[in-house]
């Protein structure tokens, strides 16, 4: 995605609190001002506010353009709105990032597909678009959890067209037959949710996050518009869901990500191990060999393509990765192993960022211990920034380790040291070395680092060799001072630049200096560092401290180089010395072996101090663990209290629900007294009421009682609920699409006409109940209890094998035989009796017999049985659907 459209996104969709999230994630807490309220509404704008307020502490940011092209590094980021844990009511319109194969082929992580969620078009505005955005984003952030991970999956140029054509035209035609239109309850959203197949736990989050806006706007006033917005909300999950399991299929190659930095390529070992494993290629010639890497260890390409069968590379798709620029925070990347990492190198600088440009700690210091408390901080942290692992990653939980330490370094050590200055303005006529040199001064950076003038001229020379002096900026300014301290730490912890060394761009952030290991092949100290002991190397001649760079023009105009000249003068003294008597020549001898002692126990003297180095090394190593151990033990201690805490409050909540309980209980045996008292009264009401005739009066009693027995059938048997899981069970499992179709219209009528019997059921007991002297003749007839259709019927026993379940078979008995009707010797087409069984026809519903000729006379006018109204058709002549 190009960065303006994702610009043009962010204007539209980042909101403020967001917005504040990923500000906080990419800067140091430092460098923003506390008085910056990021509340405007447009991200610009925000920046603004941001860089006027922060001045030059965020001098290394040339306009809003450049600070938001570093956010949206981060944006880019799989899983970047569960990593910064996002407001879940807002949208994130990014489309997911592009990465080439080597074979050209486009691929995206299969966890980024589901960020084009934010492309489907939304019909609902005002606070029903909030909802409904909030119940996918909700599913987006599930499919997310669920699918992250380093996997990915090839992705065509024309995706947003395909995606254009799934969801073309309204949803509901799409969906034409969908019965659950009357959605007033989780379980009804759950069920329909079901019958298209998306999974309990999605469509539980789903619905909890649409139940949020239930308090500001009830279900009860806006019925209509929750059932609309759920019927949207589970049709455009289950399309998308078919857009992915289409477009998205699972590639039969394996895919490992080859990361770029440079010319350098290399892969992670445990990748490689485990995605050749999945697709069932041989991994014999390195398994060993990986596994007993540490995690998050690379391979370079050319070791790949040894270590990997010739015929097995043409099964593997290499998926570049390219590195991106370092800046103030390290950009995560997916981990192998679930998580996110982030590359070895770009720890360290952020490390440096936080300590140069937040802490200005290069800038406060005032003493020496200050400095050995730094240097005990580089100690306790090399085995993280190992020089010997080749390139490698580190994951963010180690690199928040890091950072505590340093936080806690911080704190104990240079927190109340004296403020620190900060960089001043530069001129729109731009700066020149002594206006650099100043600004050092200014720092009191020269304090610590005397030799950093001499620093200073050499990232000067570079960018003026790029770019004109009155075209430099505040970002020039800021970049060169950060680049003179960087200097510093590497002439005082060489270990730092073995490491950099190590991961291929020991020259990247320091540009003008040589770099030791790649000069002279092997690792060299500066002679100048009291912290050499520090790096296990063998005895060799010392070197010289990093030097600038020399063009060829400035090494002609060179003096020439003293060391051949030292050769000659050699040369002559030997010459002499053949000539000379014998004492000279005795003499000359004595002081060659002289010297040579020297040499011997200046190698010796070296020995002992790197001895000591390390016996110093071993007891600090010593002290940590022991502090380690310590805070083990604190940390357990703090566990057990907050242990005793929970049961304490566990108790105090047994107590409340026990006098919670006691309470229903009395209200219990009020309400058993109110219901005394309304015994009492209704007799005394009866006595005064004018008499009734008794058999009118139990007529009443006896209907009332039925209805009453009807109304505790319907609520314990739940008839809505079994059709539905009825259904439920059909659709799972048949292939037949007219199955379907029929299922969900059988579904759609009984549901309506059960919904229709219970309000009758409860309007006849209204009636008799508000109106004591109401007669039989006046209560209404109950309609019939709707039936399954034999169609229904037949369809369950065909694919389960056994009979439907009954629903409600006491109302279907007592809805059989009414008062008044013909028995079932009756034929109720013709009115005449049957002799036998032969020469009829039965329903399967009811039971009731026909007349073979009657039911066929019947037929031409209606399907129907004469009695129940269910299905009924003649078995050779109209024979089942399949």
């Amino acid at each position: 995605m190009s960065s303006t459209a994702a610009a043009v996104d962010m204007d539209l969709v980042l909101s403020s609190v967001n917005l504040r999230k990923l500000v906080s994630r990419c800067i140091p807490k430092e460098l923003i001002p506390t008085n910056w309220k990021c509340k405007k509404g447009y991200i610009y704008w925000d920046l603004n506010d941001l860089l006027k307020m922060a001045g030059t502490q965020l001098g290394m940011f040339q306009s809003d353009k450049s600070l938001l092209e570093t956010l949206l590094n981060f944006l880019r980021v799989p899983g970047c709105p569960n990593l910064l844990e996002f407001n879940i009511d807002d949208s994130l319109m990014a489309l997911p990032e592009y990465h080439m194969s080597l074979k050209g082929s486009k691929f995206v992580y299969k966890s980024d597909i589901y960020a084009l969620t934010s492309a489907i078009p939304c019909p609902f505005i005002d606070w029903r678009r909030v909802v409904v955005q909030s119940a996918i984003n909700k599913f987006r952030r599930n499919m997310e959890i669920v699918t992250f991970g380093c996997e990915m999956v090839e992705c065509s140029n024309d995706i947003l067209e395909k995606l254009a054509e799934q969801f073309d035209g309204n949803i509901r035609e799409t969906f034409p037959s969908i019965p659950f239109l009357d959605l007033d309850s989780k379980i009804d959203f759950q069920n329909a949710a079901a019958i298209f197949n998306i999974e309990s736990q999605i469509a539980e989050d789903m619905y909890d996050i649409v139940e949020r806006h239930m308090e500001t706007f009830p279900m009860e006033e806006y019925k209509t518009d929750y059932g609309n917005m759920f019927t949207w909300i589970i049709c455009t999950v289950r399309l998308f869901s078919n857009f992915v399991e289409k477009n998205f299929p699972s590639t039969e190659k394996a895919t490992v990500r080859l990361f770029v930095t440079g010319k350098e390529n290399y892969v992670m070992a445990h990748e490689l191990l485990q995605s050749l494993k999945n697709k069932n290629l041989d991994v014999s010639g390195f398994e060993e060999e990986v596994q007993n890497m540490p995690a998050l260890s690379t391979f370079e390409f050319r070791d790949v393509a040894r270590e990997v069968k010739v015929q097995d590379m043409k099964n593997i798709e290499f998926i570049r990765i390219q590195s991106s620029t370092p800046s103030l925070t390290a950009i995560p990347i997916p981990s192998p192993d679930g998580g996110y990492c982030v590359r070895a190198s770009d720890a360290l600088h952020e490390l440096f960022v936080d300590m140069l440009l937040a802490k200005k700690v290069l800038q406060t210091v005032e003493s020496e211990a200050q400095m050995e408390h730094l240097e005990k901080f580089f100690i306790s942290v090399q085995s993280y920034f190992d020089s010997h692992k080749g390139v490698f990653f580190i994951s963010l939980d180690d690199l928040k380790v890091i950072k505590s330490k340093w936080e806690e370094c911080y704190e104990a050590n240079f927190k109340n040291s004296k403020e620190a200055k900060c960089v001043r303005a530069v001129g729109k006529e731009g700066f020149t070395l002594e206006d650099l040199e100043k600004e050092l001064k200014y720092l009191d950076l020269n304090k610590v680092f005397p030799d950093i003038y001499t620093v200073a001229e050499w990232p000067y020379g570079n960018v003026l060799g790029v770019k004109p002096k009155e075209t430099l900026n505040q970002a020039d300014m800021t970049y060169m001072i950060y680049q003179c301290q960087i200097a510093f730490f590497l002439y005082g912890f060489p270990f730092l630049y073995r490491f950099l060394h190590s991961q291929k761009i020991c020259t990247k952030w320091v540009s003008f200096l040589d770099c030791l290991f790649c000069k002279n092949g092997h690792a060299e100290l500066p002679k100048s560092s009291k912290r050499s002991l520090l790096e296990e190397t063998d005895v060799a001649p010392e070197v010289e401290p990093p030097k600038k760079k020399r063009s060829k023009k400035a090494k002609k105009t060179k003096e020439a180089d003293p060391e051949p000249t030292s050769n000659l003068v050699s040369g002559s003294l030997e010459a002499k010395e053949s000539q000379a008597c014998p004492k000279c020549f005795r003499a000359s001898h004595f002081a060659d072996v002289a010297n040579e002692k020297l040499r011997l126990s200046k190698v010796e003297c070296k020995h002992l101090k790197k001895d000591l180095s390390n016996a110093e090394l071993e007891v600090e190593v010593f002290k940590q663990k022991v502090t380690d151990k310590d805070e083990r033990i604190r940390m357990l201690e703090e566990q057990l209290k907050s242990k005793d805490d929970i049961i304490e409050r566990q108790n105090m909540d047994l107590l409340k629900k026990q006098d919670t309980i006691i309470n229903l209980e009395m209200e219990v045996d009020s309400k058993d007294n109110v219901i005394e008292d309304l015994k009492k009264s209704m007799a005394e009401k009866e006595a005064l009421e004018p008499t009734r005739g008794d058999e009118e009066t139990e007529k009443v009693r006896n209907v009332l009682s039925k209805l009453l027995e009807t109304q505790g059938t319907l609520q314990s048997e739940n008839p809505i609920r079994k059709c539905r899981d009825l259904a439920h069970r059909i659709y799972t499992k048949t292939q037949n699409k007219e199955i379907k179709d029929a299922t969900v219209a059988e579904t759609a009528r009984f549901c309506k006409e059960a919904k229709g019997y219970s309000l009758a059921v409860d309007s006849q007991l209204e009636m008799i109940r508000g109106n004591r002297l109401v007669k039989p003749d006046e209560i209404p007839e109950l309609p019939d209890f709707p039936v399954l259709s034999q169609g229904f019927l037949k369809a369950y026993k065909d694919i389960y094998k056994s009979e439907a379940p009954k629903i409600c078979h006491s109302l279907l008995k007592t809805s059989e035989v009414r008062p008044g009707e013909l028995a079932d010797t009756d034929c109720l087409i013709c009115i005449e009796e049957m002799d036998s069984e032969e020469g009829t026809i039965k329903c399967d519903c009811c039971k009731r017999r026909y007349h073979v000729e009657c039911a066929k006379e019947w037929f031409k006018m209606k399907r129907t049985c004469p009695a129940c109204s269910s299905t009924l058709l003649d078995g050779s002549e109209f024979p089942a659907l399949g």
